[in-house]
């Protein structure tokens, strides 16, 4: 399949409709839209900016008692079934980049960096919850908010770069 043919070829649901990526011909293995995950990167990167803030100026609201759970089930929403239909924030990113021309990645980088994230937000619950210091459970919000900020604005994938050197992924080199 050609490249321009390639990235003509974008639906909304993937089919069958839990499958992991977007099946596309002539590849071996199933492919996401890089620019619907940097679109859901972005929004993510925006809840944990929320998130820091609150936590610094009205640390009395506890939102990550809330936002925990949501990242998490997000996260492993994604990281089973692809970003549509069960991850929120991936329908989002999805339905806000349906009128761009797809990038195609392989989906393996992608599920293990998810697979961080979601460990991300159980470590931010955890602390919360065990009452360790706000300090720690800043600390790691910040590397959230720095990790989604780098794969929304600059497009590198901190998951998809260990992923491709502990794996040694020849198909998922970034640009």
């Amino acid at each position: 399949m050609r490249a321009d043919e390639q990235k003509q070829y974008h639906t909304f649901l993937t089919k069958p409709v839990l499958a992991m990526g977007q099946s596309l011909p002539g590849e071996s293995d199933l492919r996401i839209d890089e620019t619907a995950t940097r679109a859901r990167a972005g929004l993510l990167n925006i809840l944990s900016a929320v998130t820091l803030f609150i936590l610094v100026v009205r640390p009395e609201w506890d939102p990550v008692i809330y936002i925990g759970p949501y990242v998490i089930f997000d996260m492993a929403m994604a990281a089973m079934f692809g970003l549509t239909p069960l991850s929120p924030s991936g329908v989002l990113g999805t339905a806000m980049t349906m009128k761009f021309k797809p990038v195609w990645r392989p989906i393996k980088p992608k599920r293990f960096a998810w697979i961080l994230g979601a460990s991300m937000g159980i470590t931010c619950l955890a602390f919360r919850l065990l009452d360790f210091s706000d300090v720690w459970l800043l600390s790691v919000l910040g590397i959230c908010f720095m990790l989604t900020w780098l794969e929304a604005v600059l497009g590198f994938c901190v998951g998809c770069w260990m992923h491709s050197k502990l794996f040694g992924c020849e198909v998922c080199q970034l640009d």
